[in-house]
């Protein structure tokens, strides 16, 4: 069963709506290209999550947003009866909500404060997110620098603290894991998360008609792959050198620093490790 939560501190007026509207809420927390969303698709068929909302702070990040625009993204979210045929005589209302550390930013506190279980974080080796990133920017013509802040592990570190300072349950677990021996570690995170867990959730119809980016498309070339997937693909890539990265803006150096808070957080007691003799 997951753990007792602190008493949700007040939420302003345009979030009141949301806490009202579902019974529970979910919360993933990842940099970005750690297949967070593939993790999310696992959630997607669970009989009990019947809606999702992707990213809905990243309006406020990337156009200056309102919480207000956050607010109708909460309540006007995925409904994943019409993707899920596990969802189709389902009388769930729970929403899922997936987020990235930069794009929450300041506002992490009110994600927690919506979260009625442990928040997910998902980890990644950063030359893996890192260098998919880049390539995710080349692939459309965009300058494959972008602010430091973006690789998400500097926010993510500080975002884990705030968990520890405030009491707020939590739970880690690594992409490669869940890729990799997803019989090993699910039934535990769901089992956290107060959920059941079937095998049957690691499998599912491909749906590349659902769009998911909030950004007029702007970002649809990246959840391609997940969206025409049919389950958890094995994570074969192998870390490119961290010599490999440009020195450009800071990169490489950052990397260095990237790595260090991913080797704390995989350390971390709050890790879901698969045991050997699991999955």
């Amino acid at each position: 069963m997951p753990h007792a939560s602190p008493p949700s501190p007040p939420l302003p007026p345009e979030l009141e709506a949301v806490r009202a509207r579902y019974p529970e809420i979910y919360a993933i927390v990842s940099p970005p290209r750690c297949c967070s969303t593939a993790l999310a698709r696992v959630f997607w068929e669970h009989p009990k999550i019947a809606y999702y909302c992707h990213e809905p702070f990243e309006v406020t990040y990337y156009r200056d947003a309102s919480l207000d625009d956050v607010a109708r993204q909460l309540l006007e979210p995925l409904a994943l009866a019409k993707i899920s045929c596990r969802l189709a005589a389902s009388t769930a209302e729970a929403l899922l909500v997936k987020e990235m550390p930069y794009q929450v930013g300041a506002c992490f506190p009110l994600l927690t404060s919506l979260a009625t279980a442990p928040l997910v974080f998902l980890l990644r080796d950063p030359r893996l997110n890192v260098a998919s990133r880049i390539k995710k920017k080349l692939e459309v013509g965009d300058s494959p620098f972008f602010p430091l802040e973006e690789t998400g592990w500097e926010l993510l570190r500080r975002q884990v603290d705030e968990c520890d300072r405030s009491s707020i349950p939590y739970v880690i677990v690594h992409s490669a894991d869940v890729r990799n021996r997803p019989l090993a570690v699910l039934p535990e995170l769901f089992g956290r998360l107060g959920l059941e867990f079937d095998e049957r959730l690691i499998s599912w119809q491909a749906c590349e008609d659902v769009e998911i980016d909030n950004l007029g498309g702007d970002h649809s070339h990246l959840y391609r792959s997940v969206l025409a997937s049919t389950g958890l693909r094995p994570e074969t890539a192998e870390p490119p050198p961290v010599e490999d990265f440009p020195t450009e803006g800071g990169l490489r150096e950052h990397l260095v620093r990237c790595l260090e808070i991913y080797e704390e957080l995989s350390s971390s007691p709050a890790r879901i490790v698969p045991s050997p003799f699991a999955g």
